[in-house]
């Protein structure tokens, strides 16, 4: 049995059985600013703001509170689950930091969007596989001496060069990734030459011949520097996923490195995997690639 409680207060909420759970909510009806509230056992076993934060969660997941509605206030929320407006202020806060709301000055608090679901692959293909129009600006394109970690992974000769890309992807018109992207230069002649505001795997497999086929990747979460923050449209240190790729050709030759930056608050990763030791180990120090 999981219970909670705050002290001082009456308003609780208990959990109880084996993939089941048992809730006695005041109200069942969820209208404008207005969610269920819960009362049960008197005991705490875990802060009481991140109960009523999971509250709010569990109805935002649900489709229960729509995109851009508002919230409840602190102090109807103080009310309605009987804690203190700290507590309210708190679970606010947390979702927030989550990416669940959003506030805007003077107005209120309010359900953001859901986040945009991505695979490891092409951003063209999982935008448009959810209805979001997928655009790109270009930040950066240049023809470079490469170095030495680019220039062995990328097979490139001595004196070859590399074609760095630096590209503002959007979905819908909204910011949402800065993709860092290094190519041979003399696998790929020209390629600045082309239209780079599309989809870059259609140029080199019409172009070059050449299909991506998967990708090694490595998903690390940081907080943005002021340039990625500006480009984004977000504030200084905020919350992201950084994506770096090794993509392979179907000879297992790398095809192009990535380094792509993600909005933390508009962006979440599927992955699906075996669950069972059914396929050899990746080599030392290499995770395993995922098809794209």
């Amino acid at each position: 049995m999981v219970a909670y409680r705050e002290s001082g207060g009456t308003a609780s909420a208990g959990i109880t059985g084996t993939g089941s759970t048992s809730m006695t909510r005041r109200s069942s009806r969820l209208g404008r600013g207005t969610v269920a509230s819960t009362r049960g056992t008197p005991e705490r076993s875990s802060p009481l703001y991140l109960w009523l934060a999971a509250l709010l969660r569990d109805q935002i997941e649900a489709g229960r509170l729509d995109p851009h509605s508002s919230v409840p206030s602190e102090r109807t929320l103080s009310e309605q689950y009987e804690v203190s407006r700290m507590t309210a202020r708190h679970a606010l806060e947390t979702l927030a930091l989550e990416g669940y709301l959003y506030r805007h000055p003077r107005r209120g608090t309010f359900v953001a969007e859901p986040r945009l679901r991505f695979s490891v692959g092409s951003f063209t293909r999982n935008m448009t596989e959810a209805d979001r129009a997928p655009g790109t600006e270009i930040l950066a394109a240049e023809t470079l001496e490469p170095d030495a970690p680019a220039s062995a992974m990328l097979g490139i000769p001595p004196g070859g060069r590399v074609h760095v890309l630096q590209r503002l992807r959007t979905a819908g018109g909204e910011p949402i990734a800065i993709e860092n992207i290094q190519l041979s230069a003399e696998r790929f002649p020209g390629l600045l030459e082309n239209d780079l505001t599309g989809s870059l795997w259609a140029i080199l497999r019409s172009r070059y011949g050449v299909r991506p086929v998967k990708a090694d990747a490595r998903v690390v979460a940081v907080t943005l520097d002021r340039f990625e923050a500006e480009a984004l449209g977000v504030a200084p240190g905020s919350p992201a996923i950084v994506l770096t790729r090794t993509v392979l050709d179907a000879d297992d030759a790398v095809v192009e490195l990535a380094r792509d930056v993600y909005r933390g608050d508009r962006t979440e990763f599927s992955v699906s995997a075996p669950v069972e030791d059914v396929a050899p180990s990746p080599a030392p120090g290499r995770p395993p690639s995922a098809p794209i």
